[in-house]
């Protein structure tokens, strides 16, 4: 439930931000690196007369509300089409042969392009539209190459006319989850495909069309995500050019993969999400030389990884995580693929790997191997059932940027290596290690940006040398036992934009002392800092003070569950940009100061479980995107209908004034 909690106030503050610094409306903008070469190169033709006269009708059938045709015109230093936004045209020829209008366009089109500009080639209308139907004169562009129609909340079916495309070489569909693919044969007439995405369209639970395996000249192949069932057509072995396949995320049954060493051109395979229901990994698979990205996530793959595997020489990214029943008994070929930029293993059950008795690893606790994969990037080897000692031979990682070892059982004796890898900017560790304290030369990865140390037990100070880590964004020590008694090294992490030390054992000795006060509360260094998770702690109201440091840049702040007492301070009525404060479950006494009604920004506010005596008339006088406000179990009296303004109460959907002795409500 807590974490429930913590998901809602932290979703209420993004949203609050997000409405207060984005303006306007319309259509989200996409951008898309097309070739200009045609419009770099010097044009010794001007548009054809009556292809200019179609493109002007086409966009007098259009409601441009944000004026992005501005560019088309009848004005005199508008008669070159081809100088339009969006608008190719051949050098030789003059004829329009590239129209580039992805995300451009209003919901509707109901002009027509056809037939003046029969020789269109490419044809770029993504992100338009809005639920309407496929214009039906694209079918008649039979000179079209190119067709792109990705992301436009397209709705019916798919216009049969599109088998006269026969020149098509590249269709992108995908992203349309309204269109019905419902008859999709026409698609056999289009033999010059070379690249095919239908990714993300509904085939509600239908198979995939035999009829795709007889396009042979397929070079990328994209079906993921389109609610597919039943088995893999084996006219997919005749893809022979096939490079790119992607079938992620179906109801598909792979019982017969024998299809796929036929396809020994394959640079990406993805079959995660797949349910294999048991069954092992396709020896092989490892025939598949070109592989440079596999992907068998969440597949409920079990029994061993093939040793086949090693003859994946070219392999860059692995994904193997969330097979909970593989059994790496043998990852020996693992440093074959020393092309290895990712291994993702999380989840799958490494215990065995780790016992003494295996001859496998010599005897180690820790596949030493990995050590030798000198090319990996990122290394996720969370919630493993790993024990003992992380093997110095990581230090051989010097690439490694993203390190995550979570949820696992090691230890710290042996973490000297770490420093080595200077190249890190993510590194998780959290829930391993039980009870030591956090080692020193953390604090020498200055390239950090997310540190996660949470449910490690740990105990005594957080280093001074963390005060190095000037990149850090993302701080997570949470659910440990951490003391505070020295802050001096936070000042210094100007780039810090979550700082998370909930559920420790911190306390704040009493100002003055002459660390708190030259160093922890009257630093006046910028900072980023925006969301501060400090509840369930020993903390006493001193930490406002170092708050005060932080006025204009925090949007949430946790301070439930401490030691706090007295009257909320003065100065959090300065924290403009504050979306989200908890100070419940406290010892807060008298009124609810008049400030606090002047902070717009609140969305949530949490002072339940204090003893907070009444609120001011204007206590909550501008509070008009207040969503939750929680001021149970004080000791509130009054009139409810003085206690919150009209536009409050609009805005409210979770109130609880209950256990005080406030009337009206």
């Amino acid at each position: 439930m807590a974490g429930d909690g913590r998901c809602l106030k932290l979703f209420l503050a993004l949203s609050i931000v997000f409405l207060q610094n984005v303006k306007g409306g319309g259509k989200a903008g996409h951008s898309h690196n097309h070739s200009h070469s045609l419009r770099d190169a010097k044009v010794t033709v001007r548009c054809i007369e009556r292809e200019r006269q179609a493109l002007l009708a086409f966009k007098r059938g259009l409601v441009d509300k944000f004026n992005l045709l501005s560019t088309w015109g009848s004005e005199a230093e508008k008669q070159d089409c081809c100088r339009w936004e969006g608008v190719y045209c051949s050098n030789q020829t003059g004829h329009v042969i590239q129209l580039h209008l992805g995300y451009s366009l209003p919901d509707e089109i109901k002009s027509q392009l056809a037939p003046a500009l029969s020789s269109l080639t490419d044809l770029d209308l993504s992100g338009n539209f809005n639920e309407s139907q496929i214009p039906e004169f694209i079918g008649s562009l039979t000179n079209l190459r190119n067709l792109r129609l990705f992301s436009c909340n397209l709705v019916g079916q798919i216009p049969s006319s599109f088998g006269n495309l026969t020149q098509l070489q590249y269709l992108d569909l995908s992203d349309n989850y309204q269109l019905q693919p419902e008859n999709l044969n026409w698609l056999a007439s289009l033999s010059s495909l070379t690249d095919l995405g239908l990714a993300s369209i509904d085939f509600s639970e239908g198979q995939i069309p035999d009829f795709i395996g007889s396009l042979t000249n397929l070079r990328n192949l994209r079906l993921s995500s389109c609610n597919l069932v039943g088995l893999i057509p084996s006219s997919f072995g005749n893809l022979t050019q096939l490079q790119h396949l992607d079938l992620a995320d179906n109801q598909l049954q792979p019982e017969n993969l024998n299809w796929l060493p036929a396809l020994s051109s394959l640079t990406y395979l993805d079959l995660a999400f797949i349910d294999f229901n048991g069954s092992q990994i396709p020896d092989f698979i490892g025939s598949l030389t070109n592989l440079r990205n596999l992907s068998l996530s969440f597949c409920n793959l079990v029994g061993q990884i093939p040793s086949s595997f090693g003859n994946l020489t070219q392999l860059q990214h692995l994904d193997l995580r969330d097979n909970y029943q593989l059994q790496p008994e043998n990852l020996n070929w693992l440093p074959v693929p020393s092309s290895l930029t990712y291994l993702g293993l999380s989840g799958a059950n490494l215990s065995t790997v780790l016992d003494l008795s295996l001859t496998n690893f010599n005897g180690s606790q820790f596949p030493d191997f990995i050590g030798s994969l000198t090319n990996l990037r990122n290394l996720r080897l969370s919630s493993c059932n790993l024990v003992g000692r992380i093997l110095s031979s990581f230090g051989n990682l010097k690439q490694l940027q993203n390190l995550d070892l979570s949820g696992n059982q090691l230890q710290p004796e042996n973490l000297n290596w770490l420093p080595a890898l200077s190249s890190l900017t993510d590194l998780d560790l959290g829930g391993n290690f039980n009870g030591s304290q956090i080692p020193d030369f953390i604090g020498s990865l200055t390239n950090l940006r997310y540190l996660s140390l949470s449910f490690c037990d740990l105990v005594g100070q957080i280093p001074s040398s963390f005060g190095n880590l000037t990149q850090l964004r993302n701080l997570d020590l949470s659910n440990n036992q951490l003391q505070l008694e020295n802050l001096n090294w936070l000042p210094a992490l100007s780039s810090l934009k979550n700082l998370d030390l909930s559920r420790n054992n911190l306390s704040l000795p009493s100002p003055p002392t002459p660390i708190l006060s030259t160093t922890l509360y009257r630093t006046n260094s910028s900072t980023s800092l925006a969301f501060v998770y400090l509840s369930d702690n020993h903390l006493t109201s001193s930490i406002f003070l170092w708050f005060s440091n932080y006025s204009t840049s925090l949007v949430l702040l946790d301070l439930s569950n401490n030691n706090l007492s007295g009257f909320i301070p003065d100065f959090i009525g300065n924290m403009s940009s504050l979306a989200d404060l908890d100070l419940s479950n406290n010892s807060l006494t008298g009124f609810i100061p008049d400030f606090i009604g002047n902070m717009s920004s609140l969305g949530y506010l949490d002072l339940s479980d204090n003893q907070i005596e009444g609120a001011n008339p204007n206590s909550f006088a501008r509070l008009c995107n207040l969503r939750v406000l929680g001021l149970q179990r004080n000791h509130l009296s009054g009139q409810l209908s003085q206690l919150l303004p009209r536009c409050a109460q609009n805005s409210l959907v979770h109130l609880d004034l209950s256990e005080n002795v406030l009337k009206g409500h």
